[in-house]
């Protein structure tokens, strides 16, 4: 078994073992068009593979199963959004998490129902507002994500 994930932000890519052995890995496509293209290409299956095996020399002894592609939930930041909207009646999101969504998910939950609630959110939420990108400041972009 691998054991923990292994990630390189300089080399654009994450990989990790699952239970049943398989490996799972990813990266994001810097020139891609922003939209909702999901398709998969021989180009981007060469990238990973030449990155991978560059970390990870034995995988490269490994057989492709599969690859697909997949919209990419990223906010202009890089940070999530945890907010209410304050031009729309009764409107939350909890979005722009990146790869991140799955692990802050319990936290996220907990906060969205605080918020829905009316109560006082566990922590504070201005940094993750929708309002902060209202503001006339240069938008400082998270590198630490993959």
């Amino acid at each position: 078994m691998q054991g923990p994930m292994v990630m390189s932000f300089s080399k654009n890519i994450y990989c990790q073992q699952v239970p049943h052995g398989a490996f799972l890995m990813g990266r994001t496509t810097p020139d891609q068009e922003k939209g909702h293209d999901i398709s998969s290409s021989w180009q981007f299956l060469d990238e990973m593979s030449q990155t991978v095996c560059d970390l990870m020399p034995l995988v490269g002894k490994l057989n492709i199963v599969r690859q697909w592609g997949g919209s990419y939930n990223m906010s202009p930041d890089h940070q999530p959004i945890v907010s209410k909207a304050k031009e729309v009646d009764n409107f939350y999101m909890a979005c722009g998490f990146s790869g991140h969504g799955f692990m802050l998910a319990p936290m996220t939950g907990l906060l969205m129902s605080e918020l829905i609630l009316g109560l006082k959110p566990s922590m504070d939420l201005s940094s993750l507002s929708i309002e902060r990108f209202n503001k006339d400041e240069d938008i400082h972009i998270e590198k630490s994500v993959v």
